[in-house]
């Protein structure tokens, strides 16, 4: 199956940031008695819940609201954003790993939806210079970059993460040891790996190691437990 190329992203550490560490865990089965469960079909039935907002399925047939609005905090680096309301748990979570040796860049946070339309037109422009009609370039192209109003960075509850000293999107990023780190240990700050492996059928996305999603640590914890994606627990919950 062919990715789209590799890009190397505009990329500043977050080493003023701090970065988190955590051990490795056990996971354990789910139970339709854990509290976990019963507060999350609270939180998902009650739209009034604060944590609600951070449950919003943006994806393929599920498009941002157009009166969505988020308030943006800007990282040490100058420029990445974020919703503000996560600063805190992300922050944490890269101190945490700083302080375990580990040397994280933030490829990517919030995106304007003109931002991600230029995101795609380029893709779309480097397939089609590549032999392909728009059709097929367009359908390559949203395997990995979503169209505007469609993009879960619209929202700045997601972030792309990588490796200070390996900054590609690509395969060999699951190998770093910072993306084994988060991998490991995001659902502790309220973060899942968004795109799982062998979760394409369902996400409707390419595998993406590299790309986390602010979901609030009780979701955060059940979904990377129990190894689904953000539509399966929604799915399974409302």
């Amino acid at each position: 199956m062919r990715r789209r190329k590799n890009r190397r992203l505009l990329i500043l550490q977050v080493s003023a940031f701090a970065i988190c560490a955590a051990a490795l865990l056990k996971m354990p089965s789910p139970a339709s008695a854990d509290p976990v469960v019963k507060s999350v079909k609270a939180t998902l039935k009650n739209p009034s819940v604060e944590n609600s907002r951070y449950l919003i399925l943006v994806n393929k047939n599920n498009k941002l609201p157009d009166d969505y609005s988020v308030n943006l905090k800007t990282l040490n680096n100058g420029y990445s954003q974020v919703d503000e309301s996560i600063y805190g748990a992300l922050k944490e979570m890269l101190t945490d790993g700083t302080n375990k040796g580990l040397d994280f860049c933030v490829a990517s946070a919030y995106r304007s939806t003109s931002r991600q339309e230029e995101i795609l037109n380029s893709d779309i422009d480097d397939y089609m210079s590549q032999g392909m009609d728009y059709e097929e370039a367009y359908n390559e192209a949203t395997r990995q970059v979503m169209p505007p109003g469609y993009s879960e960075h619209e929202t700045g509850l997601a972030l792309d993460i990588v490796a200070a000293d390996y900054q590609l999107l690509d395969e060999a990023q699951e190998s770093t040891e910072e993306n084994k780190w988060l991998r490991e240990n995001c659902w502790k700050y309220g973060f899942i790996l968004r795109y799982p492996k062998d979760k394409e059928d369902i996400t409707q996305i390419d595998y993406e190691s590299w790309h986390f999603r602010y979901v609030g640590t009780e979701a955060a914890e059940y979904i990377m437990k129990n190894n689904i994606t953000l539509e399966e627990y929604i799915e399974n919950f409302s």
